[in-house]
């Protein structure tokens, strides 16, 4: 029994395939392509681009801070609500970019040590019932089952209140990361008054809300009221895209926050690809939930 502690152990578990092969080679030529088109034209449009990772593993440490070091050449980073209230406000007036961290994992307390380097700060959207988890069997099943993921130590709430004092938000991620779009309305109301009202005892405030696995098919119109009427003021998924100005002030329930997922495994150049891709496709249409339109 033991807990992973490298990103190269869980690599090691998926093996790399031919279409994985092809994607990289695709993708570098993309990259080389962006340089030749002078990707920095893109790179400097006003925008606010929401990123969020799951982990820094230790060999990823690095790998964060070269990231981070290449985002700052062209963008500004501030805090996930400063992010939330530009797109509300209609006040993005340069390239933004603000960071969130899903599931609550141990690794996150460094992650976030090195986002400060930058004075970048991140929003952590954890699951309450899996904080200061430490049976090993449990933690085992809870990544098997909800995360598809091996197992890996989990915050505790100390480690939540040094992530607070170190300048950083805590969201929430449900009870325990469930399937919102597969759990039944009365089910999910309690989930979400749950989870806000431990995170607002745990922490004295909670404003973000980050629904688990992220795309719009394990989200409806439904539980997109259920969330904002539990008191939270900002809803994000896991679908990737960027914010730019709306045509009119938008209500905080009408945001659909969009949020591209990064593995710091992957190629920092393959990173800044998809981040330009997200600038050039920009539209207004990105910041409402599809349920709206």
């Amino acid at each position: 029994m033991k807990y992973f502690e490298n990103y190269i152990e869980i690599r090691k578990q998926k093996p790399v395939g031919l279409r994985d092969q092809l994607r990289t080679i695709a993708l570098d030529g993309l990259s080389i392509l962006d340089k030749l088109k002078g990707i920095d034209i893109l790179l400097n449009k006003p925008r606010v681009q929401f990123l969020y990772l799951h982990h820094v593993f230790k060999e990823e440490e690095i790998k964060l801070d070269r990231l981070l070091k290449m985002l700052s050449l062209n963008h500004q980073f501030i805090s996930y609500s400063e992010g939330v209230d530009k797109v509300l406000e209609n006040s993005i007036d340069k390239p933004y970019i603000c960071f969130s961290l899903d599931d609550g994992f141990k690794n996150n307390l460094r992650a976030a040590e090195i986002l400060n380097e930058y004075n970048a700060k991140a929003c952590f959207f954890v699951n309450p019932s899996i904080v200061g988890l430490n049976t090993f069997n449990e933690i085992e099943k809870h990544c098997f089952e909800r995360l598809q993921f091996p197992p890996v130590e989990f915050l505790n709430w100390n480690d939540i209140e040094k992530l607070q004092n170190m300048g950083h938000e805590i969201g929430s991620h449900t009870m325990d990361h469930i399937d919102i779009a597969n759990t039944e309305e009365d089910v999910f109301i309690e989930d979400c008054k749950k989870t806000f009202d431990i995170l607002l005892k745990q922490c004295g405030e909670v404003n973000h809300f980050a629904l688990p696995y992220g795309r719009f098919g394990h989200f409806n119109e439904v539980a997109r009221e259920i969330v904002f009427n539990s008191g939270f003021k900002s809803c994000a998924t896991a679908e990737r895209g960027c914010h730019i100005n709306h045509d009119r002030l938008l209500l905080k329930q009408e945001l659909c926050i969009r949020r591209d997922h990064i593995v710091l495994d992957w190629k920092t150049d393959h990173i800044i690809h998809f981040i330009a891709k997200n600038s050039k496709r920009a539209t207004i249409a990105n910041n409402l939930f599809p349920y709206l339109k």
